[in-house]
């Protein structure tokens, strides 16, 4: 049984490093140098947007597999990158005159 346990605990930390660390430093840096070369809140909206849905996913695909730690952390990551995603929404309409 430890066997099977530790498979599982393998394969969930393998999870979180291909799945979770390193993309989220690749948009850490790809956020990083557009935000310097090219601020544009559209830009934002739409690369925040999808990095929403991409955590959904990942929320998903963590509860199916039951990685607890895992989902944990992708429930975390989810809510943060939906309030940024509300926040940018909410600085998009106010800019140009949606309320």
């Amino acid at each position: 049984m430890s066997q099977k346990n530790d498979q599982h605990q393998e394969k969930e930390t393998k999870f979180q490093r291909n799945l979770i660390s390193f993309p989220f430093l690749g948009f850490a840096v790809v956020i990083l140098i557009l935000n310097i070369a090219y601020p544009d809140i559209n830009v934002f909206l739409a690369l925040f947007g999808l990095f929403f849905l991409y955590n959904g996913g990942l929320l998903f695909v963590s509860f199916v597999k039951h990685y607890k730690r895992t989902m944990l952390q992708a429930l975390i990551l989810t809510i943060l990158s939906g309030a940024i995603f509300g926040t940018l929404i909410y600085l998009y309409a106010s800019v140009n005159n949606l309320f």
